[in-house]
């Protein structure tokens, strides 16, 4: 099972559609779920598109004012969508594999850049994940750190990682390491600062 998380920051570029869709042909990807897409509609031709012609099915969430929005997709030849469910930052699907019948929760997030959503946002993580009656994988921008080394410099406020943290052990949730870089965003200044935004996150239980 192949798949990938994407932070695309807007679809409005040909050649970003061209680029997912390489990477569902090299790649031989069965998901991919892109955040802050900055769309509210998908018309068949752009998602197939994006597919380049492998058949997908499609769920997405729009963006809340001019940022964020979730697209989700998984390739129909090698897996079911048995159910679909969304938030106000989120999409969950329950998906069985068509080649070993197993079932398992795939999550799509984008977490809120602005302050007074964010608790919105950690009590949205818990209700999607507790009591899940599958192994789950949860992942996207979720626009929180969770240690100081997640960012190049300036101050860190613990406040936003303490409770995110929590969150993530009272799941019981893994971080998958991620390789080849540190950083997942950067500000548009001079000497910008990083940071690392976007994960992929994963329960015990796998």
């Amino acid at each position: 099972m192949n798949g990938m998380f994407k932070n695309s920051r807007g679809l409005g570029d040909l050649a970003k559609h061209l680029h997912f869709a390489d990477c569902i042909r090299d790649h031989n990807l069965d998901f991919l779920a892109i955040s802050e897409t900055g769309r509210r509609e998908f018309p068949q031709s752009l998602l197939n598109r994006l597919s380049g012609g492998i058949e997908f099915e499609w769920y997405s969430r729009p963006p809340h004012g001019r940022s964020g929005g979730i697209l989700l997709g998984v390739r129909t030849d090698t897996m079911e969508v048995l159910e679909v469910t969304e938030g106000n930052f989120h999409i969950k699907m329950h998906i069985r594999n068509k080649s070993d019948n197993f079932i398992w929760s795939l999550v799509a997030v984008y977490g809120p850049a602005q302050e007074a959503s964010k608790t919105s946002f950690l009590i949205e993580l818990v209700n999607l994940a507790k009591d899940n009656p599958h192994p789950i994988i949860i992942g996207g921008d979720f626009n929180l750190l969770r240690f100081p080394f997640e960012k190049s410099k300036g101050r860190f406020d613990n406040r936003w990682p303490l409770l995110f943290n929590a969150v993530i052990d009272s799941l019981n949730l893994r971080e998958i390491t991620m390789v080849g870089r540190q950083f997942t965003w950067a500000n548009s200044l001079p000497e910008p600062t990083y940071e690392k935004l976007d994960r992929v996150l994963m329960d015990t239980d796998w």
